[in-house]
């Protein structure tokens, strides 16, 4: 697999609410950058009330891409979430690699 596109991976840490809940905090997110292959999915357009456009992204990467499905992903300057699980790929027992999607939601001001 040819990993030549570079991302930043986010994680917020779990801090405690004043009722006693876990959130993410956003302001100071740990980084690592990781070399994946990138590879757009999807792109439509909603049209209500606001013009949307939503993307989704595949990213596939060596077994030390250390991602969750709370994580954020940074990439030329956009910032993606996980869309859903994070995919171990296995073979003969030994993990072979790793993909996540993303999503992107832009709101398009006319």
């Amino acid at each position: 697999m040819i990993l030549h596109d570079s991302i930043t991976v986010q994680r917020a840490p779990l801090v405690s609410g004043s009722y006693g809940n876990s959130s993410r905090n956003w302001a100071s997110p740990t980084t690592a950058d990781y070399l994946v292959h990138w590879s757009a999915k999807s792109v439509s357009e909603v049209v209500g009330d606001v013009a949307r456009t939503v993307t989704r992204i595949m990213i596939m990467g060596n077994p030390d891409l250390d991602i969750e499905a709370t994580d954020r992903v940074v990439f030329e300057g956009d910032t993606y979430e996980c869309d859903g699980d994070i995919m171990n790929s296995y073979r003969r027992g030994q993990l072979r690699h790793v993909r996540a999607f993303l999503r992107r939601i832009a709101t398009t001001v006319s």
